[in-house]
């Protein structure tokens, strides 16, 4: 019995979800959890629920999704990719993502269902013996637009369930497995031939601000959205942008104030060791300049410096296994006995 999952629900006066604009600007990939802190399972389920109502492109309904805690399988990090191996081992509550092709060949009875509850009408070309005739669509279609719209509903589904984990205080990251120590998911999970699996993403009560050190930096609004044709930017007004900080939809860029020293005493918390702190200056965003790519490397912190950001950190009550960097996968694998059908 895991003990990172807690049973019980509250009284739906007791909880006060964030709303909209608000969970969509607060979301962040949150890479700092509080390790052994349990998540209520009710919340896990509300997350599961959110994404099984995410649009779906012809009523596809092809998401997946495996759970896992981690407590009850400890090195299920070696399935990911180094970039993520830290957030694994720290977050409570672990979801294994994928899509499943199957779901392809009951889609004309599922778009038969729209129709009998209304959601399609006739007047929009839908008719019961016409869906007969085109679905289901890998008679119509190749197989990398089918993948093309599965993933795209993917996604949706995913975004529901971060936005809703987010308006109820929990933290996020999706996280890949390519240059993971074990990479054969499908017979871990007993993954059918049709499943295709996407994306790992973590849940739990984040260790760092929930805010995750400010907003990330995007492209210039106009050179990302346009009017009538590309070229043709649709423009930013600049008063919507102050309503929409008003509301909360758009926060403080990152860094905030104190975000090296957060993550610094972080590191040391969790005992990666001096090895392991961030040794550069933190800056704005460079990517706000629509004509030039600018990419000036940080510049670095002296020893002293980096000593004094992570000074005063609690003492270690969690230790993580250092990332296996996948320049040395070939020898870790070796250590460990983990073969080729691993």
């Amino acid at each position: 019995m895991s003990e990172l999952i807690v049973d019980g629900l509250p009284q739906a006066s007791e909880v006060k979800p964030l709303d909209t604009f608000d969970s969509i600007g607060l979301r962040r990939s949150i890479r700092w959890y509080e390790p052994n802190k349990p998540v209520e399972r009710w919340k896990v389920q509300a997350m599961l629920e959110a994404s099984r109502i995410a649009p779906s492109a012809g009523n596809f309904n092809g998401q997946r999704a495996i759970v896992v805690y981690r407590d009850e399988d400890p090195e299920i990090w070696e399935f990911i990719s180094d970039w993520s191996q830290i957030t694994t081992q720290m977050a409570p509550i672990l979801i294994f993502w994928c899509y499943d092709l199957s779901a392809y060949d009951v889609q004309g009875q599922q778009l038969h269902d729209l129709m009998r509850t209304g959601a399609l009408d006739k007047a929009h070309g839908w008719e019961y013996e016409r869906v007969n005739r085109l679905f289901p669509l890998p008679a119509i279609l190749p197989d990398f637009i089918l993948h093309r719209l599965a993933c795209i509903d993917l996604g949706n589904s995913i975004q529901n369930s971060i936005l809703t984990a987010t308006s109820l205080g929990l933290g996020c990251c999706l996280n890949g497995a390519s240059g993971g120590a074990r990479r054969n998911v499908k017979d871990k999970f007993n993954l059918p031939p049709s499943y295709v699996f996407c994306w790992l993403m973590t849940v739990g009560y984040p260790s760092e601000n929930l805010d995750g050190g400010g907003t990330r930096g995007r492209p210039p609004f106009e050179t990302m959205f346009f009017k009538g044709k590309v070229g043709q930017p649709f423009k930013r007004d600049a008063a919507t942008v102050e309503l929409l900080k008003e509301l909360k939809m758009i926060q403080e860029p990152g860094p905030t104030p104190g975000r090296l020293e957060e993550i610094n005493k972080l590191t040391k918390r969790f005992g990666l060791g001096d090895d392991a702190l961030t040794d550069w200056k933190l800056g704005p965003s460079q990517l706000n300049d629509p004509v030039n790519a600018v990419d000036t490397k940080p510049e670095p912190l002296s020893p002293e410096e980096v000593a004094a950001s992570a000074a005063g950190a609690p003492e270690s009550d969690f230790t993580l296994v250092p990332t296996v960097k996948r320049e040395v996968l070939d020898k870790y694998r070796a250590d460990k006995g983990i073969g080729d059908t691993d």
